[in-house]
């Protein structure tokens, strides 16, 4: 659709080259997202990995604000991510007494690397955390089955103990635990108007990073080992983050042996790709 919501037509061929494919064995497996937070003195380093991507992302600080931010692609799934990096600076100066909601609107986050940025907002907050006496290490893991028929059961821990646990209906909340998530629709305002004003930081904190991870997890139904370019799934995803800006997107390359299945278990979730 153009920016005024009308189709545009394509021919044919143009068409199916646009078309995602999905995975044969889409409804068998288990998306897994594990984000590990560690605070030192003046520094926190974030690191995330799930089946598509392994980020790290190191913050100093000097008690209020942020000094330096610097970002690492471990494994990546575009060619174009690396340029995402030096957009994360922009987040430097920022205080660190900022909510995590306000964190995630302080820059344009559609030109950054979208986990780049989650991790450099989760920093903020361990910052702020540490400064106040709060453990020095934090992780978050998300379990989340392939969906049948639209719906599947999200589960969040947080540091080995069950936190959160949501049935997604579609784009909604069905039954929850704790059950004040119930009915809430995942997408638009509403969802980060109950964070910000209905339950405390921590458990705001927890839910925000849930969300996501349903969000990327249902990613699972495409063959991206069938996608050749970023133009073909730029569809699905807009101008949502640096790759598919549409400065960077022609130029996008699936990175195919990024991509990991682990449905088994997450044992080796944080392992790094050997060098060579």
């Amino acid at each position: 659709m153009d920016p005024k919501g009308h189709s545009k037509s394509h021919p044919k061929g143009e068409a199916r080259k646009r078309v995602v494919p999905r995975r044969a064995d889409y409804g068998e497996g288990i998306y897994r997202r594990c984000i590990v937070l560690k605070a030192e003195e003046h520094h926190v380093r974030t690191e995330l990995a799930d089946d598509f991507h392994h980020f790290a992302v190191a913050l100093s600080h000097d008690g209020e604000h942020a000094k330096r931010l610097s970002g690492e692609g471990i494994r990546v799934p575009w060619t174009t991510c690396p340029g995402a990096l030096l957009p994360l600076r922009r987040l430097e100066g920022a205080s660190l007494d900022l909510p995590l909601t306000e964190l995630a609107r302080y820059t344009d986050a559609s030109a950054q690397c979208t986990h780049l940025f989650d991790l450099a907002c989760l920093a903020f907050v361990h910052a702020r955390r540490a400064r106040a006496g709060g453990a020095a290490t934090r992780r978050y893991d998300i379990t989340l089955p392939d969906r049948v028929q639209g719906t599947t059961r999200a589960r969040l821990e947080r540091d080995g103990l069950d936190l959160l646990e949501w049935k997604i209906e579609g784009n909604r909340i069905g039954e929850a635990s704790p059950p004040s998530f119930e009915g809430l629709e995942l997408s638009g305002r509403p969802f980060h108007r109950f964070i910000t004003h209905e339950v405390d930081d921590d458990l705001a904190e927890a839910a925000w990073v849930l969300r996501r991870g349903v969000f990327i997890g249902g990613g699972r139904i495409h063959d991206f080992k069938r996608v050749d370019r970023g133009t073909t799934f730029q569809p699905v995803v807009g101008a949502a983050c640096h790759t598919f800006g549409p400065d960077q997107v022609g130029q996008a390359l699936p990175i195919h042996s990024s991509l990991r299945d682990f449905s088994a278990g997450r044992d080796k979730i944080l392992e790094r790709p050997e060098e060579g």
